[in-house]
């Protein structure tokens, strides 16, 4: 009898085509062995990459975020206001906020 313990699993699920799980299955019967155990050989088998591909951002005009930002600042200032009970006409300061939008939206416009 062995004294070596059993390292506690966890359970893994992963999607892959009806077609190709049909194939693996058949081929797991074929060779008597459980897909789990295929699918870990295969993994530990392959090399993986050694950098983690990094996403870029996007530069952006520090201008522009600042504008955005302040847009943003009015639209929280309204909603305080509102949710505060404080009765005042929202329509002309959406309405200016709508326009900023535009002048933006048409400045930075990509050709």
């Amino acid at each position: 009898m062995s004294n070596k313990k059993k390292e506690p699993t966890k359970l893994f699920t992963m999607k892959i085509p009806v077609s190709k799980y049909e194939k693996y299955r058949n081929y797991s019967k074929k060779i008597d062995m459980p897909l789990s155990q295929i699918f870990q050989k295969l993994i530990e088998r392959q090399e993986l990459p050694k950098k983690v591909r990094q996403k870029s951002t996007p530069k952006v005009d520090p201008q522009l975020v600042r504008q955005v930002a302040a847009i943003g600042n009015n639209l929280n200032q309204i909603a305080r206001r509102i949710n505060q009970g404080d009765k005042f006409d929202v329509i002309p300061h959406l309405a200016a906020i709508e326009y900023q939008l535009e002048q933006l939206l048409n400045a930075h416009k990509v050709h």
